[in-house]
This record gives structure tokens, C-alpha cells and sequence, in this order.
């Protein structure tokens, strides 16, 4: 079953299957009057469902790429197609019995479901039904916890030529194919990172980005204006360099810092088993303090990398603090390797306090400076009585957005602006925690990003982006919808290359039937 609405001012939705129906509303006081075409779509027929997005059969709208596992462990995929009545199925084919996670790239200038399983990445060729060789490589990338075929992020354009790249995740490493013309791939570029972390902390693994969130980064590190993939090898930055061709060298560079840092993964701060094993006084069995590479990348659009480094300090769980500095880079001096050297001291610098859960980089006005958002349990409520009492009467804990836009390559004292959402905590019956979906994007065409936050399990609010300091607009647009009750089953695409971030949401459940919502900006 599938539905089609339109969400304006006031629209109708149908529930779930077997359930009954409701409206989504605008509220009357929102600061811009966004408007959406509402489609779902239902899974009934979907057993441990993946849904993936992109332009596989042509047509103007994207289409939906369903991946199911049944019982038996047979995988399928379902693409479905987007007509005025609705979302329909264009093809259904089984896929290999190994295929062990799927992505999306655009090969020649088309877009494919790609599929690895067995030693091999392999292209489905929709018109045919099946699939076909790419490239042969071993990865031996677990994503974390969830049966079913989840959808791993492994294409990226890493040598700025608009194509997309193959990036294959390896526990050593990473393989890099780097897309040539017509839609070949050269051999590969194996960097051999040194012993890391062996587990990922991701959600429960429906959308994983081993490249976001690993150790190897893009950055022009010779300013010949090509990126560079650029790695930390125990005493200094292992740097393959990208020639002319696109392709990079096997042999790396050395590149030295005089910064010092502990370590180059960001999940050591994670310090799981700190939490999990703190004592009953709620104290840790160590300090939990920590410097960490956090990023390689060009901060204020002045076409010259810069390093960033993230500080986590607290003698307990409830006196921590977060510093964020970049290190602004530069020429070298004359005569040496025409590379970049980085500044002694922080040119830029955030300090929080609290908890950290979360940080995420963006642009907010689209003026090449590099704008964060850091999520916190607020200092207020770090009271082991107060934190406990208010999880216990509310069944959820209070946590802010804070958000600091940089300006003239500097970030200011405070932040330009924040919110508080609330993460339900797991209830003693079984029932789910609830991670709220925060997401970041154009929606509504302007040049400006406006800031989405899921509220509870039936509530979208969405802030406009605006001029001046502060950022997003103070008083929300409000979406009476369903929402997932993960973050991860939340997430912005354009659907239809209008050039504005349309909302997807796919409502996973073990008692009722999987369905997707899709919210198509007009």
C-alpha cells in the first residue's frame, strides 16, 4: 500500500497499516510557510528492510531501492518508482546469497546500486535484472549490529573531478579506486593504516560512513591544488599525493607537526567501558581526559588545509568539557617542500562544557567557513540526583544544540544560538530509547540551511534559516508526522535535483509492517 498527500497548511495523513489516520499542520506562528508533497510507502512484504535513494532508472524523481533478507537468508531489491499515484514497483531481482552491504554511485554519469559480497563489487544493471562485476577487493568492514543488508557509505569524489571514487573499508586500511573516463576504475591505492580500534560505535548500523568518520582525510597538503589523502602513521602524516591524472601515488610522503595530539581516532573519547563500568558513586576509574586529530581540512575557505584537534577533560562524568581548536595552515617558508605548516597556537577556538554527545561540521550561509554544532547534556542538569530524577519522571533527559557560525575565521565566545531537545531513555518494560533525528540542509531553496528537530515520536520542527547572528529562525515550523525512533532512519536528499533537501524517513518495527515517508519539498 502507498499513499500519496500533499502537506500544506493543513494535510491529511494516513498511520500505519491497520491504524488510523491523522493530519500534519503547520503551525500558524512559523517564520516561512514550507510546503510538501507527502508520499509513503508500505513494506508490507519486506522482511529486514534497507532503503537507499538514487536515479537508477532514469527518471526525474529518484527512486527507492528496497533490500530485503528473508528467513532463509535469500536477498532481494525492489526499486520503486515515483508516479502521480504514487510509489510503484519498476523491478524485483534477487541478489547474490554473499552481498553483505549496498551503496550508490554514480558511474558514467548514471546512478547504479552497487552491492559487496564475496570478494567483488558489482554493479545492478536494472534493465537486465542482475548484477555485474566492477571491481574484485576483500573487505572485511562488520557494520555494527543489525541483521539485513545495511547501507555503507564507500563513494566518494576524492580527487574533485565530480565522479564518484570507490572507497573499500578494510580493518588495516582502506582501498581506494578512483573513477577514470567511461566509467572504469584504475587499480587500486591500499593505505595500510596502523592498529586502530576494532569497533564502531554507529547506531545500530542501518547507514554507516566509515570514511567520515575514519582516519584518512582529503586535504591538499603540497598546494598544487589537488587533494592529497592524508593519514597520521604514529610520529607524523603519512601524505599520497594526487598527480595530474587524478590518481594517487603509492609511495607516501612524510609530513611532520610540531602540534601534539594522543591519538588520530576520535573513538578513544568515546570511552565506553569508562561509562559503563563508572562506580556507584558515579565517579570514573580514571580521568577521562584526551587529545584527539579530529580533521584535516580547509576551515576558512582560504584554499589552504588546516588541523583540527578535539579535547575531551573530566575527572568524573559530570565535570567534562570539550575544546575544539584549528590550526590554521600556511606556506611553507621558502626553500623548503612547498607544502603547509601549521600554526603554533589555535587560530580558532570553541570551548563547552558537559557531556558531549555529538558534533557535526557544516556551512551554514554557504561562505566557505566551516560553522559546527555541538550537542551536550546541559551543565545545569549534571546532578547525579537531578540527571536521575528527571530521566525517571520523564522518561527522557534534556540535551543542547548549540551552534557557532565562524566569522572572519574565529569563533566567538558563546554561540550564536541553541535548542533543547529531549532523547527518551530505554523504559524498564523494553520499551526503545528514542535518539531524536537532527539534521542540517537547504529545504526550502533560499541559499540557507535550516535546522530539522524531531520532537517525540509524532513531532517535526523545522527553523528557518536567517540573516544575522543568530543563525535559525526562533520559532519553528511544526510537521504533525510519525517519526522513526532513530536518528538513522531519518535523513535529507533532493529528490528531485530542485535544489531544495526533501525528507525521508523509514519507520522500521518488529510487530507491524516497515513503510517509508517521503516529504518532497514544493
Amino acid at each position: 500500500m502507498n499513499t500519496t498527500q500533499r502537506a500544506g497548511l493543513v494535510v491529511c495523513l494516513l498511520g500505519p497499516a491497520g491504524g488510523g489516520g491523522g493530519c500534519v499542520t503547520m503551525d500558524s506562528s512559523a517564520i516561512a510557510d514550507l510546503d510538501f508533497d507527502r508520499h509513503e510507502l508500505s513494506l508490507a512484504d519486506a522482511e529486514r528492510s534497507t532503503v537507499v535513494t538514487g536515479f537508477l532508472l532514469g527518471d526525474d524523481v529518484a527512486n527507492l531501492a528496497v533490500l530485503t533478507v528473508d528467513d532463509d537468508g535469500a536477498r532481494r531489491v525492489r526499486i520503486d518508482a515515483l508516479d502521480d499515484g504514487g510509489w510503484v514497483p519498476r523491478v524485483d531481482a534477487a541478489l547474490r546469497p554473499e552481498v553483505s552491504f549496498v551503496d550508490v554511485a554514480t558511474i558514467a554519469g548514471r546512478d547504479r546500486l552497487i552491492a559487496y559480497g564475496g570478494g567483488r563489487l558489482t554493479w545492478f544493471d536494472s534493465d537486465a535484472g542482475r548484477e555485474v562485476e566492477l571491481v574484485s577487493v576483500v573487505s572485511d568492514f562488520d557494520p555494527p549490529g543489525r541483521a539485513g543488508i545495511p547501507h555503507v557509505d564507500i563513494t566518494h569524489d576524492v580527487n574533485d573531478d565530480d565522479r564518484d571514487d570507490l572507497l573499500v573499508p578494510q580493518t588495516d586500511g582502506v582501498s581506494v579506486f578512483v573513477q577514470t573516463d567511461g566509467g572504469g576504475f584504475a587499480d587500486p591505492v591500499t593505505l595500510v593504516l596502523p592498529p586502530g580500534l576494532d569497533r564502531s560505535f554507529a547506531g545500530d548500523g542501518y547507514r554507516s560512513d566509515p570514511w567520515g568518520s575514519g582516519r584518512v582525510h582529503a586535504a591538499d597538503c603540497d598546494r598544487d591544488g589537488r587533494s592529497d589523502l592524508v593519514y597520521w602513521n604514529g610520529n607524523h602524516f603519512a601524505v599520497h599525493r594526487q598527480d595530474d591524472r587524478g590518481r594517487f601515488d603509492p609511495a607516501p610522503r612524510t609530513m611532520t607537526t610540531d602540534i601534539t595530539f594522543d591519538s588520530d581516532e576520535l573513538a578513544t573519547l568515546a570511552a565506553p567501558l569508562e561509562i559503563h563500568e563508572r562506580r556507584m558513586d558515579h565517579e570514573l576509574t580514571r580521568d577521562l581526559t584526551g587529545r584527539v586529530l579530529h580533521d584535516i581540512t580547509d576551515m576558512n575557505g582560504d584554499g589552504v588545509a588546516d588541523l583540527v584537534i578535539f579535547t575531551l577533560e573530566g575527572g568524573s562524568l559530570w565535570k567534562m568539557s570539550t575544546t575544539y581548536e584549528v590550526y590554521y595552515g600556511a606556506p611553507s617558508p621558502p626553500g623548503a617542500d612547498g607544502g603547509i605548516v601549521f600554526g603554533s597556537e589555535a587560530g580558532a577556538v570553541i570551548r563547552r562544557k558537559g557531556i558531549a554527545f555529538g558534533m557535526s561540521r557544516h556551512d551554514f550561509e554557504a561562505d566557505g567557513q566551516s560553522d559546527l554544532i555541538f550537542v551536550t547534556i546541559k551543565p545545569s542538569l549534571l546532578k547525579v540526583a537531578g540527571l536521575l530524577l528527571e530521566a525517571f519522571f520523564t522518561g527522557s533527559v534534556s540535551m543542547e544544540l548549540a551552534f557557532h557560525r565562524m566569522e572572519d575565521g574565529r569563533y566567538a565566545t558563546k554561540p550564536h544560538g541553541s535548542r533543547t531537545i529531549r532523547s527518551e531513555v530505554a523504559g524498564a518494560s523494553g520499551t526503545r530509547a528514542l535518539h531524536p533525528a537532527v539534521l542540517v540542509g537547504d529545504v526550502s531553496g533560499d541559499g540557507r540551511a535550516e535546522l530539522l528537530v524531531q520532537r517525540g515520536r509524532r513531532k517535526l520542527q523545522i527553523f528557518a534559516g536567517v540573516p544575522g547572528p543568530e543563525v535559525f529562525a526562533r520559532r519553528p515550523q511544526t510537521l504533525a508526522v510519525d517519526m522513526p525512533k532513530d536518528e538513522e532512519y531519518t535523513w535529507l536528499v533532493d529528490l528531485n535535483r530542485d535544489g531544495k533537501q526533501d525528507v525521508l524517513m523509514h519507520h522500521a518495527s518488529a510487530t507491524e509492517p516497515d513503510r517509508v515517508t517521503t516529504l518532497i519539498a514544493r
